[in-house]
């Protein structure tokens, strides 16, 4: 692969951004800041409450190349597979509506990168109003919703009309494209999610981090990380913690995250009396996750769907073995018994049978940790962030051909 290109891209994202809790808004924080430190001029418009104005802040000063503005809203939306209500919609969008204008008119980029497909009912046509290209980033869950019919039928096809408007669609995997060209549309291009891979590497368990949570050096921890909402499935992994522990008492696990199961997943531990098993650790620092996926012997993901899971992929670059349900965004990384164990979706039992297996073989753990770091090279930070410049320059440059001026943009050149 070539070295990552250099651009004098001038771009404005409308989207997520931390403190917003998710994968997402992780993904789309480091993709702007790799952009920025490659030369990019890069602006953002995102949401925040008022309650994560010094988180926001925060942010910010993490990645000073960013110039980043954002709007209050009352709460974050945090369930894309399902609609926001249609008030909360509507504040938003109005929201879009006045500050996307004033940032074109205040400094004129060359394209508009949409974060999330939350945010494509107006974006879009702010763009296209501006002569301006747009590329909308499909995260997954609204997407998978809308693919599988499980999304109102009427804001479904007003998003997928939407969609058609922009002038690129960015997916984080194959099956995601798949989907969306299977509905007609053929200016979809899959640009894998990405990993720090010096930040998530293999090393040993944090002692400190071992006994803070009250456990030893012989338990055999099984780590869960997410938002603990419905689709992650979390009560599977209490009902498979109940089975497997009467089986393997050395078995510990750990629920790094927070949300609307919560509650019922800790009365779930207490009712199946294994609450002295199972820790609830709530949000921990992004920083932190390294040290959180080097104390797992096992990470568990039973979603019920995922586009391309960030924790897959830094499990994997971890050296840990990822158990997750066999769906397609998991089998996009896991080839089954090498670089992961997959298990039947919905099915407590199997996720059993797998738990206690891995749990009773260190050298299939080792075995497969090995080839988990192996196999996500392929999603290198690197890669990710020179892929999305070429893709974005490509598009500028398609929609203001050589020759149009000095507004053009970024030519192939100076992208390399």
């Amino acid at each position: 692969m070539s070295a990552t290109p250099r651009s004098d891209l001038r771009l404005l994202y409308v989207g997520l951004l931390p403190p917003h809790p998710g994968g997402i808004t992780i993904s789309c924080g480091e993709l702007l800041g790799g952009f920025a430190a490659e030369g990019a001029r890069v602006r953002a418009l995102a949401p925040v409450t008022p309650e994560t104005v010094a988180e926001a802040d925060a942010f910010s000063r993490r990645y000073p190349g960013l110039a980043i503005n954002r709007f209050v809203v009352p709460h974050f939306d945090i369930g894309p597979h399902k609609p926001a209500t249609a008030e909360y919609r509507q504040f938003e969008r109005a929201k879009i509506r006045a500050a996307l204008p004033r940032l074109i008119d205040e400094e004129r980029p060359h394209l508009i990168l949409i974060g999330r497909e939350t945010f494509v009912w107006d974006a879009p046509d702010l763009a296209h109003a501006a002569g301006l290209p747009c590329i909308l980033m499909v995260r997954g869950g609204m997407t998978l919703a809308i693919l599988g019919g499980a999304y109102p039928p009427d804001l479904a096809e007003a998003a997928l009309a939407q969609y058609r408007k922009a002038d690129l669609i960015i997916t984080p995997a194959r099956h995601l494209t798949a989907g969306l060209r299977g509905r007609g549309f053929d200016t979809v291009r899959t640009l894998l999610n990405a990993v720090d891979l010096g930040r998530f590497a293999p090393g040993p368990k944090d002692a400190r981090l071992l006994a803070g949570l009250g456990l030893t050096p012989a338990d055999v921890v099984v780590l869960h990380a997410s938002n603990l909402k419905p689709m992650k499935r979390g009560h599977d992994i209490i009902a498979s913690a109940a089975q497997a522990l009467s089986q393997e008492p050395r078995l510990a696990y750990v629920f790094v995250g927070d949300g609307e199961e919560r509650a019922s997943l800790q009365a779930a531990c207490d009712r199946l009396g294994i609450s002295e098993r199972v820790r609830f650790v709530g949000w921990v620092d992004y920083t932190l996750m390294p040290d959180y996926y080097r104390l797992a012997d096992l990470v568990v993901m039973p979603s019920e769907f995922e586009a391309q899971s960030r924790v897959y992929l830094e499990t994997q670059a971890c050296g840990r073995v990822l158990l997750a349900s066999d769906i397609p965004g998991a089998r996009e990384v896991i080839t089954d018994g090498k670089t992961g164990l997959l298990f039947q979706l919905g099915d407590p039992a199997d996720l059993t049978a797998k738990t206690l297996r891995a749990a009773r073989e260190p050298r299939l753990r080792r075995a497969i940790g090995r080839q988990a770091r192996e196999s996500v090279q392929a999603h290198a930070f690197p890669r990710a962030v020179s892929a999305y410049l070429e893709a974005m320059a490509e598009v500028v440059r398609r929609h203001r051909p050589a020759g149009a001026g000095s507004e053009r943009g970024p030519t192939r050149a100076a992208m390399r």
